[in-house]
């Protein structure tokens, strides 16, 4: 046996509460290296033992947990030797002929990556912004230079579309649907032209869409490679050339099986242009449905850049502020802009390349800065960082942050206090619960509010998780069991608090930089609060108007909570993307609006936020569907009800599971969820 093993190891993901495993006891964890190993794991698995791929642990559904044996392919800590290998013997070695000239001499530029399933999306956005020195014929870029003398793909190259953070697997994030805010194209799963995949057994399949014009490899050369006795021998190997089949395996969440690799479209590098806006919520809400409004096409884009607007996201404060009538929400746009030499994000994102080969634990080249930096910002002050959602990011990646907010509303309290005036407190004007002479009445009771937040302030522990220290503020300013004056004094602060912190962070912006240093906006050094999370993620209709009413329910059951003595820190956030060919993600619609709701669980009331968002979302008159790798709590109804096409899903799994005999990948998740052959 190749490959390592644990037994009764304890087992977590990366947002859980760190100071308890998710799963204390995981029966067995193995870690395979290579094709061979997934092989021999899926091969010789004992009855009753159920397998699941695991990728970065990045995944907040019960989709990502095994009922056994957890197969990973890119342990976190990396401790043990991933899947993280860019392989070079299909691609080019084993391509069709025909694909391959066309590939050469498309007047439209594009070209391939084949990545192993434990590669994560910085690592391989980091590979594919460097240039290829041609020499080696086998690389793609090289071998073209050799076959047509020509250099047209040298690099570097790019994803079309990224979701927000880059620490994910890029199997396991276009597994479960992950997205980027592009709404002019499809998801990332949509990339994929190719993918290798292991079933219960040990049998491997090649699975191609089923259009003979689109066929990427040579079957003679695919079977040189993968159909000898190293893999089990010619029998063992299959290869799929099946629209309905590819489709449903794009987003399977774990239940055909474990993918071995993916092949994956790129385009040529390219710089993005961030304009971010501070905007009100109930001033926006009813341009979000219509497609023809200025929020999807900017009449005042940045100079110089190219074609239309491509990306907007609105986040929205859940705290509300000008007597709980209003929510701050941040406007980010997006443009292609052109790449100079000047354009920054590689430095800052990528870096430098650590040695001369590959690091032996990824199995590939591994480079700086790649997935060890705070998100890129133009800005020498951090606390202005690029990318929304920021509040949970950055705001806890930086104590000081957080320190500096508290003291500029003890300095806003104070100001009024002395002087009696609330102009003179221009935060206090923005958030004020009563306004007038009723103000005046909360004299008292904002000087009592001053001794806790300086309390605070002195207690401050740079140390403590930000979700503990915005608790402990929470409790001391919306406790129920004051007085009303002293409740609404204490909302008064805990709302220039929030509003003050979003303001900051959702602050106008204006910069370029090359595309992932723009998409890929998480703070890989945040320890604070990138852990003990809850999120839930809920796809509409971009043209539904539920949606509105989803989000401003949801407003205004966090201005009841906060009124009881809870409160949400976090986000909902609104993103655009097109649909998906994809048989099960959740973008079923052109162009799909998808709205993320996240919290920090330290706080009490980010739980019942998120609970009662995934209840809403459930409610079938909603007309909603759920991201797989978020909370999800789908029955088997509800998914039946969701997807019109789960029939060509499960015929899908049947032909590669013996008809649902070969279970080794069902789980519980699975079963509750009906993504069983029956």
């Amino acid at each position: 046996m190749a490959f390592g093993e644990d037994f009764n190891r304890p087992w977590t993901r990366k947002h859980d509460d760190p100071r308890t495993p998710l799963i204390a006891h995981a029966p067995r964890t193995v870690y395979p290296t290579c094709l061979e190993d997934l092989i021999a794991i899926c091969r010789d698995r004992n009855p009753g033992e159920h397998l699941k791929a695991a990728g970065s642990h990045w995944a907040l559904s019960a989709a990502a947990i095994s009922d056994h044996t957890f197969i990973e392919t890119h342990e976190p800590r990396e401790n043990h030797t991933v899947m993280g290998r860019t392989l070079v013997e299909v691609v080019p070695g084993a391509l069709d002929a025909d694909f391959y000239r066309n590939l050469a001499h498309d007047e439209e530029l594009w070209s391939l990556i084949h990545i192993e399933a434990g590669k994560r999306i910085y690592q391989a956005y980091a590979e594919l912004d460097q240039v290829d020195d041609l020499q080696n014929p086998a690389t793609l870029a090289g071998r073209i230079k050799h076959d047509f003398n020509s250099g047209r793909h040298a690099g570097p190259w790019a994803f079309s579309t990224l979701g927000g953070a880059g620490g994910q697997t890029v199997v396991g994030a276009l597994t479960t649907g992950t997205h980027g805010g592009d709404f002019d194209r499809p998801p990332l799963a949509d990339a994929v032209v190719a993918m290798h995949l292991v079933v219960d057994g040990g049998r491997h399949y090649w699975i191609e869409p089923g259009h003979t014009t689109d066929r990427v490899t040579d079957d003679v050369k695919l079977c040189a490679i993968y159909g000898t006795d190293r893999f089990g021998g010619p029998d063992n190997f299959c290869i799929i050339r099946n629209t309905e089949v590819f489709n449903a395996a794009l987003v399977s969440i774990g239940r055909f099986g474990v993918i071995y690799s993916v092949v994956l479209r790129v385009v040529p590098q390219y710089a993005l242009w961030e304009k971010r806006r501070l905007h009100v919520w109930q001033d926006l809400r009813d341009k979000i449905c219509n497609q023809d409004s200025d929020l999807f096409e900017d009449p005042l884009p940045p100079p110089g850049v190219a074609g239309n607007q491509r990306f907007l996201q609105v986040a929205v404060a859940v705290t509300a502020h000008a007597n709980s009538t209003k929510n701050l929400a941040g406007v980010t746009r997006r443009w292609n802009t052109d790449v100079k030499p000047t354009t920054a994000g590689h430095a800052e994102r990528v870096g430098d390349r650590i040695g001369d080969g590959n690091d032996p634990t990824l199995g590939a080249p591994r480079y700086k800065n790649a997935g060890t930096t705070h998100a890129y910002s133009p800005d020498d002050d951090n606390i202005h960082a690029s990318g929304p959602p920021s509040f949970l990011e950055k705001a806890c990646a930086d104590a000081s942050f957080l320190r500096g907010v508290i003291s500029a509303t003890i300095d806003e309290i104070e100001t009024y206090v002395l002087t009696q005036h609330v102009a003179t407190a221009s935060g206090l004007a923005a958030v004020t619960v009563i306004g007038g002479s009723g103000l005046l009445a909360l004299l008292p009771a904002l000087a009592a509010i001053l001794l806790i937040l300086k309390a605070i302030l002195a207690a401050f522990n740079d140390d403590t998780r930000f979700g503990e220290v915005m608790n402990g503020v929470k409790n001391k300013l919306l406790d129920p069991n004051e007085s009303p004056v002293e409740r609404a004094a204490g909302q008064l602060a805990w709302q220039a608090i929030n509003y003050k912190a979003f303001s900051l962070l959702q602050s106008d912006r204006d910069y370029d930089a090359l595309s992932y240093a723009v998409m890929d906006v998480h703070d890989y050094l945040n320890i604070s609060c990138d852990v003990n999370v809850d999120s839930v993620e809920v796809f509409f209709n971009a043209a539904d108007t539920r949606l509105i009413a989803f989000v401003d329910a949801l407003l205004s059951f966090e201005t009841q909570q906060e009124l009881h003595g809870k409160a949400c820190v976090g986000y909902v956030s609104l993103r655009f993307t097109g649909a998906t060919r994809a048989t099960l993600g959740p973008q079923q619609w052109w162009p799909t609006c998808c709205i993320e709701v996240s919290c920090l669980k330290d706080v009490t009331g980010g739980e019942d936020f998120i609970d009662y968002a995934v209840a809403l979302a459930r409610n079938p008159n909603t007309g909603a569907l759920l991201h797989w790798g978020q909370r999800n709590d789908w029955t088997r109804p509800e998914v039946e009800r969701a997807f019109d096409h789960l029939p060509e899903w499960r015929h899908a799994l049947a032909q590669l599971t013996d008809d649902g005999a070969r279970d080794g990948f069902t789980s519980a998740f699975t079963q509750q969820t009906g993504l069983e052959v029956t």
